[in-house]
């Protein structure tokens, strides 16, 4: 019997795929008599108040016709996908799939298929939110080169939900105004950005799921029980801190009279409720998982690394920012090397008292994740920001630097991706 698990990117939530529930999209109207007395149009399937969906979002929506499918022999087998089948109500044919614990539309292929889910997580102004949107840029970008077939996904309570429009928005706003994205504003469930990675060779494949939290979320132990289920779940995590906190570069940073108009949230704080959260749940086994630990707005540690005693060869080549060799080079193999290299090159400053002076974050990392973690050091911007959010680049276009690389990493630990490595 072939058994396959799905992992809600909503609520994170795990179910077998026999368990899916099914949605009505009768969109029809007839004519009817009103509660007003008077004969109006309404629709042929009404859409009515749901208890799941409702206590997820914490609102009152009406919403169409949720069930549980009856499905043929083949079906719960997994010999054939789950074809259409008719709403009880109305009898009109319908595939859409939601989730049965917070009934929430998901992926037709997530159902067929399962799903493997990445996460990314970060403090408040860590510059998750521009990560996640340079992130899906580049992929978009350089998916053939990696090997991988990118799509958006287009479920969501309306269309500005769906990660496909999310990412229009605001790939216009960062890439073609060279503004970046405000704060992300805390909220009961934020939404989603669902991402499917697929191999062109192996035909694996996982989704991302950006689940832009504001970054308060992570303050202590108390909320993360209540919101992170994806650390129990993921196949791997990336942990975006914020290279700006760092005491040693903060004070650079004034000394050069360079304003930081982002709130500097001290990351230590991040990582200790990480910390406590891997104690009190070690039967969920996190640290064998992949995590990248990932250093953004890294174009400051380049910008001011004579100031901050670092040596950046590994990122800068001519005066300008040295993007990743598979990106630029005719050579799209990854290098392991290099990936390596750099992250051994971040450790470096973070046990070093004269240059970053964190060695108690770098060693405890090391000592718990072992090969499964990594350091790396992202800019999703290629520039700080004004007091306007306004991009301050050398160049007239946005470029970001080493995006990537934690995702491609992930993907190589993950295995089966087709990622060609030297």
């Amino acid at each position: 019997m072939s058994k396959v698990t799905i992992l809600c990117p909503y609520c994170f939530q795990p179910f077998d795929r026999n368990e899916v529930e099914m949605q009505c999209m009768n969109y029809a109207q007839k004519q009817e008599m009103t509660e007003t007395g008077a004969y109006g149009k309404v629709p042929v399937c009404k859409p009515d108040y749901d208890e799941k969906f409702n206590n997820h979002w914490g609102q009152q929506t009406k919403v169409k016709y949720i069930f549980k499918p009856t499905l043929s022999f083949k079906e719960k087998l997994g010999w054939k996908p789950i074809q259409e089948k008719p709403c009880p109500h109305c009898s009109t044919s319908t595939q859409r799939f939601v989730c049965p614990h917070c009934h929430n539309w998901l992926p037709v292929e997530m159902i067929e298929k399962g799903s493997e889910i990445i996460s990314v997580i970060g403090g408040p102004a860590s510059g998750k939110s521009n990560y996640i949107v340079s992130l899906i840029h580049q992929l978009m970008k350089y998916q053939a080169r990696l090997g991988l077939n990118v799509t958006l996904q287009q479920v969501g309570r309306n269309d500005e939900e769906k990660t496909s429009n999310m990412y229009r928005v605001a790939k216009q706003k960062i890439f073609e105004n060279k503004e970046a994205l405000p704060k992300t504003q805390e909220a009961k469930n934020p939404i989603p950005w669902i991402i499917r990675l697929e191999s062109t060779t192996t035909k694996k494949a996982v989704y991302l799921v950006f689940y832009d939290t504001a970054g308060e979320s992570f303050k202590n132990t108390e909320v993360m029980e209540r919101d992170a289920l994806y650390f129990r779940y993921s196949k791997a995590v990336i942990v975006a801190f914020d290279t700006l906190a760092i005491p040693k570069i903060k004070r650079v940073l004034e000394m050069n009279n360079i304003e930081n108009v982002t709130e500097a949230y001290d990351y230590k704080e991040m990582w200790n409720t990480i910390k406590v959260f891997h104690e009190n749940h070690k039967h969920y086994k996190m640290t064998e998982h992949p995590y990248a630990f990932v250093f953004t707005k890294f174009d400051a540690v380049i910008d001011n690394c004579d100031d901050l005693n670092c040596n950046v060869d590994n990122f800068i080549e001519d005066d300008n920012f040295k993007n990743s060799s598979y990106l630029t080079g005719q050579d799209s193999r990854v290098s392991k090397e290099e990936l390596k290299n750099n992250s051994d090159m971040i450790f470096s400053y973070l046990v070093d008292q004269d240059i970053w002076d964190e060695e108690s974050l770098a060693l405890n990392i090391r000592q718990l994740w072992g090969d499964n973690g990594m350091f790396f050091g992202v800019s999703a911007l290629g520039g700080m920001c004004d007091s306007t959010l306004s991009i301050q680049t050398k160049s007239e276009e946005v470029k970001p630097i080493r995006v990537l690389d934690p995702l491609v990493w992930i993907l190589i630990k993950l295995g089966d991706f087709g990622i060609m490595c030297k």
